[in-house]
């Protein structure tokens, strides 16, 4: 049987797909990793993982505010539309990552320090 075995070119693919799924929590174990790939994936994660965090706290105070200030106007279903468009990013970066790509947030991308 001949085994395989990852060389130094050869992205390990599981651990940038799983800084994807479990980011930002993962992330911070990924950044150590020798494996640039897996360092690059792992920031754009987490930088991901923030903004995710502020917008959503932003969307939820908001819709709170809006819906005290307006009665009868809910904006509750942003930060719900926000999390469908957060997971369908995750879900693209986790395929990426397992192609061996890496995903760039487009807005995000920007800030991430390489």
């Amino acid at each position: 049987m001949a085994e395989k075995t990852a060389s130094a070119a050869t992205p390990n693919r599981t651990n940038a797909l799983l800084a994807w799924i479990f980011a930002p929590l993962t992330s911070f174990i990924f950044l150590n990793d020798e494996d640039e790939f897996t360092k690059k994936c792992a920031k754009h994660s987490m930088y991901f993982g923030i903004a995710d965090l502020v917008i959503q706290i932003v969307l939820w105070v908001g819709g709170i505010i809006l819906s005290f200030a307006v009665i009868g106007v809910c904006c509750f279903p942003l930060a719900g539309l926000w999390s469908l468009v957060s997971i369908a990013v995750r879900i693209m970066g986790a395929v990426k990552a397992n192609n061996g790509e890496l995903f760039e947030v487009p807005v995000i991308s920007g800030m991430v320090k390489e």
